[in-house]
């Protein structure tokens, strides 16, 4: 719910009903693609986009100027939480990754963008597939504008690199 330029979400059982399933229509789909940018398996991001708004819905009653970045950065927690498990498990069970043999452009771009170092990963989905400004990926990730730009620089150029200049 938007007043006076910021968003409310209210905790009672039935106004955050209507609020949340509002607020997924509107943001659902992009918090999904920065999910499935992230992980690159659609059942774990339906899973990781469950999982940030059971979070969102559980949020104490607060005031939200910017509601995208807001979910973002809850979606982003929901994620390396899902990856600490992940790893942890992993540590249990040898796990074999198949390496994707197909040469579609898209696909090798997807690849070459999951082999980044997590910070790189993350502006680069936030920039080139969110089409988030340098202002709120700062704001995201709570780091500076410059940094931000840093990041995505080597992003681009490692991205360059393994894809023999074509990005």
């Amino acid at each position: 719910m938007k007043k006076n330029g910021t968003y409310q979400v209210i905790s009672s059982s039935l106004n955050m009903k209507l609020d949340i399933e509002s607020i997924y229509r509107m943001y659902g789909e992009y918090i999904y693609r920065y999910i499935f940018g992230m992980v690159h398996n659609k059942a774990e991001a339906e899973d990781l986009l469950q999982d940030t708004f059971i979070k969102v819905m559980k949020a104490e009653s607060s005031e939200i100027e910017n509601m995208k970045s807001w979910l973002i950065t809850i979606a982003r927690y929901t994620i390396y939480d899902h990856w600490r498990r992940e790893r942890r498990r992993l540590k249990l069970r040898p796990f074999i990754r198949e390496k994707k043999r197909d040469i579609d452009l898209k696909l090798d771009i997807e690849r070459e963008i999951e082999k980044l170092p997590p910070k790189l990963k993350e502006v680069i989905i936030l920039r080139e597939i969110n089409q988030l400004n340098y202002k709120e990926i700062s704001d995201i990730l709570d780091v500076e504008i410059g940094t931000v730009k840093s990041r995505l620089s080597r992003a681009r150029i490692k991205l360059g690199e393994s894809l023999g200049g074509i990005f």
